[in-house]
């Protein structure tokens, strides 16, 4: 017998070797929308760039336009990356690719969620597969996330 006209197609299988995101979160004792502002408008105070970035000492880091930029006291500027959703006090997500072109850009979200007086800050980095040392970068990035969110969180007035 011949299958039907009308038989749904079959699921499409999932890839063997999907890598699971890395989630990490701080507390800090602002509102939501200081959370978000100190996290998007004042990253070039708190963001280590001698530790992680491109270009090193001296080097800004920014949000402008629709992406996130590095820019050297040389100025040269990289995109690190393009914003997917901006909605203050709530969301910020982008494609993430410091120092890599576009096409092996992860995904990163940060969301912004109040806790009485404070804002919890999750951060989810996803899309691992989308570059060919997807597992080496996901592994460096679970390591590096902590340090770099403690300095947010230092900056913005957490105790721990």
């Amino acid at each position: 017998m011949s299958p039907s006209l009308f038989s749904h197609a079959a699921e499409e299988p999932q890839p063997a070797n999907v890598l699971e995101p890395i989630t990490f979160e701080v507390t800090v004792p602002h509102p939501p929308e200081q959370a978000f502002e100190g996290f998007t408008d004042l990253i070039h105070l708190w963001w280590p760039v001698d530790t992680h970035s491109i270009f090193g000492d001296g080097a800004h880091i920014e949000f402008e336009d629709t992406v996130l930029t590095e820019t050297s006291d040389r100025d040269e500027v990289r995109n690190w990356g393009d914003i997917l959703e901006w909605e203050p006090g709530r969301l910020l997500s982008l494609t993430w690719h410091p120092g890599a072109g576009p096409l092996s850009a992860t995904r990163l979200e940060v969301r912004f969620t109040a806790e009485g007086e404070s804002t919890v800050v999750r951060l989810r980095h996803s899309d691992w597969e989308q570059a060919a040392d997807g597992a080496a970068r996901r592994l460096k990035y679970q390591q590096d996330w902590p340090s770099v969110l403690s300095k947010y969180a230092r900056f913005m007035g957490a105790i721990r």
